[in-house]
C-alpha cells in the first residue's frame, strides 16, 4: 500500500515539475476572471474558460537532460 502512495506522491511531484517548468498563465482567464488566480497550462492544453496553448508539447530531451545529466 505504501509503494502506491508514495508512487502517487512522485507522480503528483513531476506534474508540479512540469508546471513550474513549462507552464504560463492562461491569458484568457487573466481577461475573463481578472481577480481570481488563473489556471497554468502546459503546452497543447485546454483551459475551462476556453483558451487552447497552441505551443507544441515537447517535453522529451531537453526536459530530461537538465533534469538528470
Amino acid at each position: 500500500m505504501s509503494d502506491t502512495i508514495d508512487d502517487y506522491r512522485a507522480l503528483k511531484d513531476h506534474h508540479r515539475e512540469l508546471r513550474h517548468a513549462l507552464g504560463i498563465k492562461c491569458p484568457g482567464c487573466q481577461k475573463k476572471f481578472p481577480k481570481a488566480n488563473p489556471k497554468i497550462l502546459l503546452p497543447s492544453q485546454r483551459c475551462f474558460c476556453g483558451y487552447k496553448d497552441e505551443r507544441p508539447y515537447s517535453v522529451t530531451e531537453d526536459y530530461y537532460k537538465e533534469k538528470y545529466p
